[in-house]
């Protein structure tokens, strides 16, 4: 423990008084908690501002988020913003799936689209084909991927969309197909598709997702 600092007053240079003085004054003391305590006191305080975190404004800027945040670990991997085409002009929609009421479920709910694409082929076109038949100015062959109906739908949540894809063709029983086809990393359309082979087409359903 620290000794005590002592502070003693001066006395007058009159000898005569000096008994007097001592005896009429207490010497002030000063312990080093005391001159602390006044250290502590007399040092100004700095208060730090408040901050707050930003939060995304709304969907839209949360997607583009996510879509600038896969390009930066997305390698050399091109993002593309390709315009997809579901019905030739000269074929008429199916009337099966002109009234359906049914929705894919990703990080969002979007409607099935149907489709009606000509194709003379006797069998299913490649990615290549394909490519060229959803999107003419876009080549979107190496983001295709063709996948049976167990692997797009093993929860069998969707069995109505597979069935109206088969009425549209005209076969109950007719084999279906589906592309995924990947857009940009986050943006997925699958394409549900069967054979009318009488008029040379194909018809089906096509799925937006949103897979961040």
């Amino acid at each position: 423990m620290r000794p005590p600092i002592h502070c003693v007053i001066p006395l007058p240079a009159s000898r005569a008084r000096l008994p007097h003085l001592l005896a009429s004054h207490t010497p002030l003391r000063l312990s080093s908690a005391n001159l602390y305590q006044r250290n502590l006191l007399s040092t100004p305080t700095r208060i730090r501002p408040l901050t707050t975190t930003p939060t995304m404004a709304s969907d839209d800027a949360y997607m583009s988020f996510l879509d600038k945040a896969n390009t930066d670990v997305s390698g050399d991997k091109p993002q593309t913003s390709a315009q997809t085409t579901t019905v030739t002009s000269s074929l008429p929609v199916p009337k099966p799936l002109q009234s359906l009421n049914l929705y894919y479920t990703s990080d969002t709910d979007e409607p099935f689209e149907p489709i009606a694409l000509n194709w003379d082929g006797a069998k299913w076109p490649t990615a290549d084909q394909f490519s060229s038949l959803i999107s003419p100015d876009t080549d979107l062959s190496s983001s295709i991927e063709s996948l049976d109906p167990g692997s797009f739908d093993p929860q069998n949540q969707y069995a109505a969309a597979l069935d109206a894809v088969r009425d549209a063709s005209g076969d109950k029983s007719a084999e279906l197909k589906i592309f995924r086809v990947e857009i940009t990393s986050t943006k997925i359309e699958y394409w549900i598709l069967a054979f009318a082979k009488p008029e040379g087409r194909l018809v089906g359903l096509r799925a937006k997702a949103v897979e961040s």
